[in-house]
């Protein structure tokens, strides 16, 4: 029961939370915001129209609720994973920076 919440909490919220707190001297948060809100509203819109022609689904029983016909997870997931993405750019490009 709520695996999906369980790997999001493992899968990206955890790693995208600690990556964004050892990076937070080289991520500047008004752009992240940003960029973070327009994924969000892409990928919500993507999700809906996907949901709606049925294209996918998510199972009930797995999740914690729903908003708009959607789980809150999946919410979640138009947050954390973005973040996760552009934490571990971020880190790559810092590491191999000359």
């Amino acid at each position: 029961m709520y695996e999906y919440i369980l790997l999001m909490i493992v899968f990206a919220i955890v790693p995208s939370l600690t990556l964004l707190y050892f990076l937070r001297r080289k991520i500047k948060f008004r752009n992240l915001f940003i960029a973070l809100i327009i994924l969000f509203i892409i990928g919500v819109i993507w999700d809906q129209i996907s949901v709606r022609m049925g294209i996918w689904s998510f199972s009930q029983d797995k999740t914690v609720g729903n908003i708009f016909g959607m789980p809150i997870e999946e919410y979640i997931f138009m947050i954390f994973v973005p973040l996760l993405v552009i934490t571990i750019y971020t880190l790559i490009n810092e590491y191999t920076k000359n």
